[in-house]
């Protein structure tokens, strides 16, 4: 597992406005054995809200239909929860959603 891979994770104990089922989630990250992720929804309307990023289905990525980045939902789940790698992000990609984490972050320069 590594940066820039899209997992299928399981996310069924989820609350509130998080989101839930399983779903494709973008590594973004790992630290302390917790894997950092971005989950992903195919519900477009989601990219109203900031920090989200839209990504086009891609034999790179390996998604099935256009998907949002939830870049605001992001969260550190343990590796028990991921299935199986479906595709990875190019790495212009990863630099517009590391942009996206500074920003969401307070992190921008």
């Amino acid at each position: 597992m590594k940066s820039g891979e899209i997992w299928l994770v399981d996310l069924l104990d989820s609350r509130g406005h998080e989101q839930q089922g399983q779903r494709p989630g973008l590594i973004v990250g790992i630290s302390n054995g917790l894997i950092i992720t971005v989950p992903l929804t195919s519900t477009l309307s989601a990219a109203r809200f900031s920090h989200t990023y839209s990504i086009s289905p891609s034999p790179l990525n390996g998604l099935k239909s256009e998907s949002i980045a939830l870049i605001f939902q992001i969260v550190a789940l343990d590796q028990g929860r991921f299935s199986f790698k479906i595709g990875s992000l190019d790495s212009s990609q990863m630099s517009v959603i590391r942009s996206l984490i500074k920003d969401l972050c307070g992190l921008s320069d």
